[in-house]
């Protein structure tokens, strides 16, 4: 067919199929898989599924009960089908994460986080190990993200922790880029989060795929809000900051410029205690807390969305969660028509709301006991390299 098709009457006809057959077709030739390998195709084909829902699919982390090992589950975006989620469940890169690594008698135990999901790539951060893996479940390609060799500005004796880390991509140099939030502190860990900001050395990192390489970017001085993932929209990671622990009324949105490499703040309404960032139709959107009286014995979840990132007056209060539900359920992620996955919180249960209706359904999915251990991401199935470009190598 090769002979008889030009050949980009071929590549429009592999632009349509799906990642899976186009692993298969490298086999076919030297010229197929020299197209499909090709930078060019990689990056027509990206742009060619961006809209095709049948590519897009739900990036479910939790932990298997079973082995003890963290694992991830990519359920359809159309329908949330659930019967062919079992074969397309595997492990999170064992030869780099496992739940229990053996040293002699002791097991070292660690916890991982979806860092984001940009393009089919996925980042994954090993919290305790500072282990950074950028990985295409597709393609079963990995990348382990090399440590920072820049110097680090504090004084001797000083610790170093990671408040917190996003994932994206740089359209303006077709680049996927890690940042890093790295905080220096006297080796006092129990009072570390009631230290004033100014009594804390900060040094913000951005690492390159294309360059495999570290380099350090400006920032303002604050606190990233733990255990909060980073919310990706097109171009900009953001993040729940605040200065003063004690009080927590300065809570902001700290978004990060992928492109331009810098940040934007985003004063919250006043009055609402954010709790998490979610993506709602390509904007931030925030959960916060509402007390339902004055001694907080009651509470549900208020879900706002942020028009127009740096503007404190673009929020906007969209629909409120509970009390009753938001007792023991916590919200993960948005699905179509303002639906929400909530995940309960005793036994990370996934469930699917709908607020117009306030109807609950059970998505007989079950993860870890401690809720926080589940993540949800938008993640859709692509060519792309973590080789440090859009080619392959032979």
């Amino acid at each position: 067919m090769a002979n008889e098709l030009p050949e980009d009457l071929v590549m429009q006809i592999l632009l349509w199929l799906p990642v899976v057959s186009l692993l298969r077709f490298k086999c076919v030739c030297k010229s197929w898989y020299a197209l499909i390998t090709h930078q060019n195709f990689v990056r027509k084909h990206l742009l060619h599924n961006n809209n095709n829902n049948s590519n897009t699919h739900l990036l479910l982390k939790t932990s298997n009960k079973t082995m003890d090992d963290y694992v991830v589950s990519t359920i359809s975006y159309e329908g949330l089908q659930i019967t062919p989620l079992t074969p397309l469940t595997q492990p999170v890169p064992p030869q780099y994460f496992r739940n229990g690594e053996e040293f002699g008698e002791f097991s070292e135990v660690f916890s991982i986080s979806v860092v984001g999901s940009c393009n089919g790539l996925v980042c994954i951060h090993a919290c305790d190990k500072l282990k950074v893996v950028i990985w295409n479940p597709t393609t079963r390609e990995t990348k382990v993200v090399p440590e920072s060799n820049l110097p680090i500005f504090a004084p001797a004796g000083y610790c170093t922790h990671i408040q917190g880390m996003g994932f994206g991509f740089d359209a303006k140099t077709n680049d996927y880029k890690v940042i890093n939030f790295v905080s220096m502190y006297e080796p006092n860990f129990d009072s570390y989060f009631t230290k004033d900001v100014k009594e804390i050395i900060y040094q913000k990192e951005v690492y390159s795929l294309s360059t495999d390489s570290w380099r350090k970017v400006d920032g303002p001085q604050c606190f990233i809000v733990e255990h909060v993932p980073m919310t990706y929209i097109t171009g900009m990671g953001s993040w729940l900051a605040y200065v003063d622990y004690v009080n927590q009324r300065d809570l902001f949105v700290l978004s990060f410029d992928m492109s331009n490499e810098v940040f934007l703040k985003t004063p919250l309404p006043d009055n609402v205690n954010g709790q998490a960032l979610l993506v709602l139709n390509e904007s931030i959107a925030m959960v916060a807390f509402k007390p339902v009286d004055d001694n907080w014995r009651e509470i549900g979840f208020d879900i706002w969305l942020l028009l127009k990132v740096g503007v404190k007056d673009s929020w906007n209060r969209l629909f409120t969660i509970g009390p009753s539900i938001a007792r023991i359920h916590q919200p993960l992620g948005f699905w179509k028509n303002d639906t929400m996955f909530l995940t309960k919180i005793d036994s990370g249960q996934l469930f699917l709301y709908d607020p117009s209706t306030q109807q609950m359904t059970d998505l007989q999915i079950h993860g870890h006991s401690d809720s926080k251990e589940m993540q949800l991401v938008t993640y859709m199935e692509t060519l792309v390299s973590v080789k440090g470009g859009n080619e392959s190598e032979e």
